[in-house]
């Protein structure tokens, strides 16, 4: 037992809050005494996996995992048996307040919940395993396969084949995204289960509390002005953002031509840089504004004067000593990954930082020579200095303020180590380089690459992950709603219809390793508060962009107090301390890139701003389809899910190869992977597109899929029980075929065996009073106006009447 019988039975007997506080003070020794253990085998179970992917290893993680969720959901439950309104010490009331939160851990032994956390366990590590060791391979050469790092990364990062990137894109969601959609499934709904069992509404809520504070009152932040900021600041970049985007779409235009990127549109998803379009740091080479000046990518430079990965690191750490921050440890430099293995060991290759627990610090990274990863070298061990400076504190406040102050710490270094006078300083300028206003608009557009270019994508893809843990967007539409979103917020389109057997989202690292990605926001934010507080310490003046902190103790000195807090104080009381300022404020960023915004808004006149929505790569040969499933079925209609879409794919490929076959003379082997939907709706309608076998880039021109579905019409909707009206391809012409009939059912034949009697009960009644009419004739009464050629309408039997059933 965590804590002894003693205790628990002494907590009862409680009655002032000294006593409680003494009581939490010597709980929280014992629990952080037996955490350091037992987080430690975690932290190394944990580290032997991501370096070293098998089944063996994913075995031990996961009991190594378990272990701690059992150790913590029993010190979270003990710690649930204290009242915070009880405890004296700001320190320890936060320290038992930390612990209180149960985590997912909650799933593992309340009755019931065992078999939901190792399913959550499974889950998560099936994630894990299928985006680090996912593979893409070339239809026609299938033992031709590249991983993502390094392979798919390199074409994403330097290609300018537009075709080349769309293999590579699609590939890795067609491939790796479809893998993670049900796991996916399953991860929502057992996150939302965790953090209910928190009393949190759902799971993007127990994330936004990260942000929250309480105490004391003057420093309180709740989960709804994190929302709140976070928009607020968005609007306050988005102009900036809009001034770069309408910029970049003009130089991708002169790339790739005015047919593949529209002057007005969104930005094709697989044209921004790298995989995901997160960062569009390498379109510089294809956008910087003045080519004939010097070049500030400086990756050719570390080439040219053999740089390598310790090379990176070890300048670094000098850089952090010089300000007076940490060296790095002799272990870091011994147990490191600081580049991709070569005994053939698969490894999640994705930069991280690791605090191991007991002064064993560590960082994984399949580190390249660039300076994109040289710059991704200070903002890891960015982290690393914050782990150390906040060692001194007790094991629940060994953590950021909040999550995105420790993703801004690193950002910080690397807004000094990319400035022109400290890469002159490490010799990768030439001694004889000049800055000027030229110079200065390349450096800004570069940064701007990196920092502003990827905000949307940040602010969009947390905005979406909220919706879908409150369940505003459901998983029908998840595919939908995202690229929706995005086409709405960052201004980017998919370049191929996709359709909800896929999960676009979770082909991220982040996304289907269980990061929350609101940090990445909020750290930009923070970053370039920071940045300005710092530079005013060094004694900096003149523009925010120029500044480099390099070798000024007094800023660095001032940075370690903040470190040091760790969690020990609300963010925003550490915020003010460090700026002035409780709150994100975005004013410093927009200072740093003002030079830049202006000299876009000059260049962009006469272009648009902004982005039509509604134009798409695809979109001259997508065809809409409708569907009626009530109207053609009544009762008896089906419910419209990814079965019959593989159907409906399925059909139109059969029709391709049919039309292909008989029209070109061709045999050509169309399979459901070349019919591409997208933009579903639950009303069932959407739009599609073939491509050519095996080449996703190769679309079939849209007269060419009507020709085949013309011939192929009726078997299409046979296959379906619809007609030409009830599973409409709009702009294709109703065929004259003989529309389906669906049969005829019990109730109708009784229906009409009735009509039928009385229509003959009626006809009888009729003869019958026509012959006594007859009969009774010779005693009628003549009309007495016949002879005068008027009627009398009281003798006359209308042969209008007609009898209403």
């Amino acid at each position: 037992m965590l804590v002894h019988f003693w205790l628990l039975c002494g907590l009862s007997a409680v009655v002032t809050p000294q006593d409680v506080t003494q009581e939490a003070q010597t709980f929280l020794a014992e629990f952080n005494a037996r955490a350091e253990d037992i987080s430690y085998e975690n932290s190394l179970a944990s580290w032997d996996y991501n370096t070293n992917i098998t089944e063996e290893t994913a075995r031990k993680m996961s009991e190594a995992g378990t272990k701690w969720a059992a150790f913590y959901e029993e010190a979270s439950r003990n710690a649930s048996r204290f009242s915070l309104a009880d405890i004296q010490d700001a320190a320890t009331r936060l320290q038992i307040q930390s612990l209180q939160d149960r985590g997912s851990s909650v799933l593992v032994f309340l009755m019931g919940y065992l078999t939901s956390n190792l399913q959550l366990n499974s889950v998560m590590n099936s994630m894990s395993t299928i985006y680090s060791t996912g593979i893409v391979c070339k239809a026609t050469e299938p033992f031709d396969c590249l991983v993502l790092e390094p392979g798919l990364d390199d074409i994403m990062a330097n290609s300018i084949d537009y075709h080349e990137r769309l293999w590579a894109w699609e590939g890795w969601r067609a491939d790796i995204g479809r893998m993670m959609r049900p796991l996916y499934e399953e991860y929502v709904e057992l996150k939302n289960e965790a953090a209910r069992l928190n009393n949190y509404s759902d799971y993007g809520d127990y994330w936004r509390a990260n942000y929250e504070t309480d105490y004391p009152e003057e420093y309180k932040y709740s989960r709804d002005q994190l929302v709140q900021d976070v928009e607020k600041t968005f609007e306050q970049i988005k102009p900036l953002y809009q001034q770069l985007h309408a910029y970049v779409r003009h130089r991708l235009e002169q790339v790739y031509g005015s047919e593949l990127i529209n002057p007005t549109g969104c930005l094709p998803a697989h044209l921004l840089g790298d995989m995901w379009g997160r960062f569009w740091t390498n379109l510089y080479n294809l956008t910087v504004p003045y080519p004939d000046k010097p070049n500030i990518d400086v990756t050719s430079a570390m080439v040219q004067k053999n740089w390598d990965a310790l090379k990176i690191f070890k300048t670094a750490e000098a850089f952090f000593v010089s300000i007076g921050l940490y060296n790095m440890t002799a272990g870091f430099w011994t147990n490191s990954m600081l580049t991709e293995p070569t005994d053939n060991r698969k490894v999640v290759c994705h930069p991280t930082a690791w605090d191991m627990g007991k002064n064993d610090y560590r960082i994984k990274m399949c580190t390249k020579v660039t300076m994109d990863d040289f710059l991704t070298a200070h903002h890891e061990m960015g982290h690393i200095e914050y782990d150390m400076a906040y060692s001194v504190q007790p094991f629940l406040l060994r953590d950021g303020a909040n999550e995105g102050f420790h993703e801004a710490v690193g950002e910080i270094m690397s807004l000094s180590a990319a400035t022109p006078q400290h890469l002159k300083s490490l010799d990768l300028l030439e001694p004889t380089f000049q800055e000027d206003e030229e110079t200065e608009i390349n450096f800004l557009l570069k940064q701007a690459l990196t920092i502003v270019g990827t905000m949307p994508f940040t602010y969009m893809l947390e905005k979406w992950r909220w919706m879908v843990f409150n369940g505003e967007i459901t998983k029908q539409e998840w595919t939908k709603r995202w690229w929706e979103m995005k086409r709405e917020i960052v201004g980017v389109v998919e370049p191929v219809p996709h359709d909800e057997t896929y999960c676009d989202p979770a082909a991220l690292f982040h996304v289907a390793n269980d990061y929350s990605f609101i940090r990445y926001y909020t750290r930009t934010i923070y970053q370039f508060q920071f940045q300005e507080a710092l530079c005013k310490a060094a004694n900096h003046t003149g523009p925010l962009h120029k500044c480099d902190i390099t070798n000024s103790t007094a800023a660095g000195g001032n940075l370690r107090q903040l470190l040091e807090l760790g969690k020990s104080k609300p963010w925003t009381q550490a915020l003010e301390s460090a700026t002035g300022e409780k709150y994100m404020n975005a004013t410093p960023l927009l200072h740093y890139f003002e030079p830049l915004f202006n000299w876009l808004q000059k260049n962009n006149s006469g272009r648009s701003i902004g982005w039509n929505t509604d134009w798409t790569p695809y979109s001259d040969n997508a065809i809409k389809v409708r569907i009626s499933l009530k109207a053609a079925l009544g009762d008896n209609a089906y419910v419209w899910d990814a079965n019959e879409l593989f159907l409906f794919k399925s059909s139109i490929a059969y029709a391709m190869r049919k039309y292909f076959a008989e029209e070109k003379k061709q045999n050509v082997d169309f399979q459901v992977t070349d019919i591409h939907v997208g933009e579903e709706t639950q009303r069932v309608s959407f739009y599609f597109t073939v491509s050519m076998p095996g080449n996703v880039s190769d679309i079939v021109p849209r007269a060419d899929v009507e020709s085949a579905i013309r011939m192929s019409r009726g078997r299409i909707s046979e296959a379906f029980r619809l007609d030409d009206n009830t599973l409409e391809f709009e702009g294709i012409v109703p065929t004259l075929a003989t529309p389906y009939e669906p049969p005829v059912t019990i109730w109708l034949i009784v229906f009409g065996v009735v009509m039928s009697l009385i229509v003959i009960g009626v006809i009888v009644l009729i003869i019958t009073a026509r012959e006594r009419a007859n009969e009774a004739g010779a005693n009628c009464e003549v009309n007495p106006y016949d002879e005068d050629g008027r009627s009398n309408k009281g003798f006359e039997l209308s042969e209008e009447t007609q009898t209403s059933f």
